[in-house]
């Protein structure tokens, strides 16, 4: 089985707007699970690089399995601290993202949001997949998806999240869809091979925040950039 230190797997692509203990909004799983989270090992039905735009009746078998485990997660959730509770529903954001499922995205991010330790990850946490997540409920096109996202950011305290907001645009900014393909071809579908596609969820959720990068950030990036610009604009300017 593969395990999720084994790929080097806190190297970043880009922050997801999903929750991190330290750098909201960026997808950081960490590598050595937090304590109380669930253990459990799975089979990819293809290589990594071909699950990326696998339909999801190819991910469904999957997708089930490892919700089967994320309920018994949260089961315990009473007796988990802060770090596992933060791991957990990341995993739980992710999931319900790539199975479409909008509400349960906004539930999952509202509750990380709650668990963070500071302003920044309380405000910040789950920004882009909240954001896709409106979009998809509203039926909103690019040009909503711009001004809600301006709009969101204008109703943070500026103090408190501008050195997040500032970094996460950059990032947004620079990041290219091929790079994030190479990352799964490169660090990936090599030591799946070794094990048969065999991995562990947080090598699966990995895999599922790469996929929700490039298929439903990267169509929408320059829509997404210049919410973020259109926010930092008016926050500089009141300046």
């Amino acid at each position: 089985m593969i395990h999720f230190a084994s790929c080097s797997m806190r190297v970043m692509l880009l922050s997801l707007g999903l929750m991190a203990v330290a750098a909201p909004p960026a997808l950081a799983v960490d590598a050595a699970p937090a304590v109380g989270v669930a253990q459990h090992s799975l089979t990819l039905p293809l290589k990594p690089s071909e699950m990326l735009r696998a339909p999801l009746a190819v991910w469904k078998p999957v997708l089930d399995e490892a919700a089967t485990v994320l309920a018994k997660t949260a089961g315990q959730a009473a007796s988990l601290g802060n770090a596992a509770l933060v791991d957990l529903h990341i995993r739980q954001a992710l999931l319900a993202q790539t199975r479409r499922d909008w509400p349960a995205v906004l539930a999952a991010v509202e509750k990380a949001r709650a668990a963070q330790g500071g302003e920044a990850g309380r405000q910040t946490a789950g920004l882009l997949n909240a954001m896709l997540a409106r979009k998809a409920l509203s039926r909103g096109d690019d040009t909503w998806l711009r001004y809600h996202l301006r709009d969101a950011v204008l109703a943070m305290p500026w103090a408190d999240v501008e050195p997040t907001i500032l970094s996460f645009r950059d990032q947004l900014a620079k990041v290219q869809a091929d790079q994030v393909e190479a990352f799964v071809v490169d660090r990936l579908d090599a030591p799946a091979s070794v094990t048969r596609n065999q991995v562990d969820l947080g090598f699966l959720f990995q895999l599922l925040g790469v996929r929700f990068q490039l298929l439903e950030v990267m169509p929408s990036r320059a829509a997404l950039v210049a919410g973020l610009d259109d926010a930092i604009a008016r926050r500089r300017g009141a300046k």
